[in-house]
């Protein structure tokens, strides 16, 4: 089981992929979105905020309910962030579970 600081380090560096994004991709992405992320195995959830072509991550849960729920082992998180294991693998596999809309998981497929 990976870490709460690696499973930190690795959200730190989507973020980092957030802030590369050219600004025509960025312009497809939705304007404002609440996205959930759940570590089952280390017992944490993380929330962050997509507003105005910025990712933000969120200190307190959201007031509104995420439009993007995200569920994924930290061993399997750190295995697709290092390139051990493809998201489109985990996914089939049913190691990572998606709730949101199929506009929104197009969309977002596009950054990461």
């Amino acid at each position: 089981m990976a870490t709460v600081p690696e499973v930190e380090a690795v959200l730190g560096d989507l973020l980092g992929r957030f802030e590369q994004v050219d600004s025509g991709t960025r312009s497809m992405l939705p304007s404002r979105r609440v996205i959930e992320a759940r570590f089952p195995d280390l017992d944490i959830v993380r929330h962050a905020e997509w507003r105005a072509g910025e990712l933000e991550i969120l200190a307190d849960p959201p007031a509104r309910r995420p439009d993007i729920r995200v569920v994924v082992d930290s061993d399997d998180l750190v295995a697709m962030a290092e390139g051990r294991l493809s998201f489109s693998r985990a996914y089939a596999a049913n190691r990572i579970r998606l709730d949101a809309s199929m506009t929104d998981l197009l969309r977002l497929r596009a950054v990461l």
